[in-house]
């Protein structure tokens, strides 16, 4: 007979072992391209116990994205405890690898993507969205080792959001761009970003 029920430290394990599954499956595949069976299937559960953990996929690419967070949060905490790297490596490398992020298992989103999501926010859940972004990139501003509030979170996640996403976006969402320049044009962004923050750390 099928079991019914689970104990809440069976759930949480479960809820886990989705967003892990999830998190693999979306910086290999992306989100458009990976679907909700291929995700459950793998945990071994049934779309409707899918469904007692998360009412929708746009839900629970969210979800995923902040358990995506620490993770990002630990990688450039280790970059930058690298003794083999200076301060410019450590952070650069750690854009880089942010910016072609399918190839270090980091879940880079589209921009039709995010719009996906996006849509389905109401205003309190875009603002509660928000405020964990900036809480995310004000903790990395910190372990990047700028100064305390020499540098606007929100700034600095458009900076970085924006040359990461301009990147994916090539050539498919933005065939008008040279793709044969792209990942020259993606270094010369992340090194202008970290000219910025070293003129600021020299101050």
């Amino acid at each position: 007979m099928a079991k019914k029920s689970y104990s809440v430290e069976e759930r949480q394990q479960i809820r886990q072992a989705l967003l892990e599954t999830g998190h693999q499956l979306f910086s290999q595949q992306g989100c458009r391209h990976t679907t909700l069976p291929q995700i459950y299937e793998q945990v071994g559960i049934s779309k409707t116990f899918f469904y007692s953990f998360f009412s929708s996929k746009e839900e629970f690419i969210e979800q995923v994205l902040y358990y995506q967070q620490p993770k990002l949060l630990a990688y450039a905490g280790a970059l930058m405890e690298n003794p083999k790297l200076t301060w410019r490596e450590a952070v650069t490398k750690f854009l880089q690898d942010s910016c072609y992020g399918h190839h270090h298992a980091i879940m880079i989103m589209s921009i039709e993507e995010e719009q996906d999501v996006y849509r389905t926010f109401d205003q309190e859940r875009f603002q509660q969205f928000q405020k964990r972004q900036v809480d995310f990139f004000s903790q990395l501003l910190c372990i990047l080792g700028m100064p305390s509030g020499t540098v606007n979170p929100r700034f600095f996640g458009n900076l970085v959001l924006s040359l990461i996403m301009v990147r994916k976006a090539i050539p498919e969402t933005m065939p008008f761009l040279f793709s044969e320049v792209a990942d020259e044009v993606a270094a010369f962004q992340i090194n202008a970003v970290v000219d910025y923050m070293e003129k600021i750390k020299e101050n």
